[in-house]
């Protein structure tokens, strides 16, 4: 919940890039978390994107990580070009690695 803020700046960024909006789709998965925690976080922070409830963790025990925030970046075919372990206290440096990331 703490990450939501920098993650809405990231999709803005993202968003009003004519060279990545097209390429980029934001995604979440709330660990630990079922359907009605979703709607509210979703609400409360005023989340525009996808949250998806993962309220087994199964998204977490497949990539073997914990629930701390971690923000990938993955194309179609499953390969992981960008990752973000923690908190990232600014959208602009994550922005900066994605924008790295994709081609």
């Amino acid at each position: 919940m703490a990450q939501a803020p920098v993650l809405n700046a990231l999709y803005s960024k993202v968003a009003s890039d004519p060279n990545l909006s097209n390429k980029i789709k934001f995604v979440a998965a709330a660990q630990g978390q079922g359907q009605g925690a979703v709607d509210m976080w979703k609400k409360l922070k005023r989340v525009p994107f996808a949250v998806v409830p993962d309220p087994d963790s199964k998204l977490g025990k497949a990539m073997n990580f914990s629930p701390y925030p971690v923000t990938l970046l993955v194309d179609k075919s499953g390969r992981v070009l960008w990752v973000e372990v923690g908190e990232f206290e600014s959208a602009d440096a994550a922005f900066t690695g994605i924008k790295k990331a994709v081609k």
